[in-house]
């Protein structure tokens, strides 16, 4: 600890000499009235994104619809096919079980 105090106060002096030109050489911070890139890129990053989440909406609702179709189709070939097949096994099944 004694090495470290003595380090300190030898080289301390110096260390602030030498940051302190720098500091002065420093751009001062600016102010930002908006988002990077001015309103310019804000009106751009909206309108990009509104018309990507119109085209989502669109192709999402394409798809759901298609596949409403789709499922009418498929329940009715499925309720177009002979049901005695299957009622038939269960009948013959159920005899077994009597």
């Amino acid at each position: 600890m004694l090495f470290c105090r003595a380090a300190w106060q030898r080289l301390g002096p110096l260390a602030r000499k030498t940051i302190a030109p720098l500091s002065k050489n420093a751009v001062p911070a600016r102010t930002m009235a908006g988002a990077a890139g001015g309103s310019g890129m804000n009106t751009a990053l909206v309108v990009v994104g509104g018309g990507s989440l119109t085209a989502a909406l669109i192709y999402a609702y394409k798809t759901v619809n298609s596949d409403s179709a789709r499922y009418s189709d498929r329940v009715a070939e499925i309720e177009a096919r002979p049901k005695a097949d299957a009622e038939g096994k269960y009948l013959k099944n159920m005899s077994v079980c009597l």
